[in-house]
This record gives C-alpha cells, structure tokens and sequence, in this order.
C-alpha cells in the first residue's frame, strides 16, 4: 500500500513538472533571462526611445524538463510495480 502511495505521489511530481512546464511558455530551452522592452520619451530632443533591458527570470524548457519528468515518472513506475508484486 505505501508503495502505490509513493508511486502516486511521484506520477503527481511528474504531471507537477509539465505543469510548470506548460505555464512557463512550453519553451524548448531554459532561459534564466527575460528581455523588458519599454518606451520613454527623450526630455532632450522629445523623441521617443525603446529602452531594452535584461531581467533575471527563470523559465523552464524541455532541456531540463523531460528528463525530471521522465526520471519522476519512471520511479513512480517502479514504485506502483513494487507495490502490486508485494502481498502487504
């Protein structure tokens, strides 16, 4: 029984990790940086300007998303299957 728990609760990490995954963009590269585009007005000549700035951000991409979710999954697997082979 407490390993069908534990292999639920590892299949739950898995679809927890997609779902950030999905949230973040479904971006295929991890980005630690998000690109900030605003406009002001130069006091000087009176034009306006496009000031573009990098801030840290972090973004989730398949680089490390697929092998948490394939490693979490696989481990509920093996969990779930320790659990139905055992008679407790």
């Amino acid at each position: 029984m407490v390993w069908k728990v534990l292999g639920g609760i590892w299949f739950v990490i898995a679809l927890a990790i997609a779902g950030v995954w999905i949230a973040h963009g479904t971006q295929i590269l991890t980005k630690d940086k998000v690109q900030v585009v605003s406009k002001r007005i130069n006091p000087d000549f009176g034009i306006e300007e496009e000031i573009v700035e990098w801030k840290p951000q972090f973004r989730l991409g398949l680089d490390y998303g697929i092998p948490a979710i394939i490693l979490c999954a696989g481990v509920g697997f093996v969990c779930t299957r320790i659990g139905a082979r055992s008679k407790i």
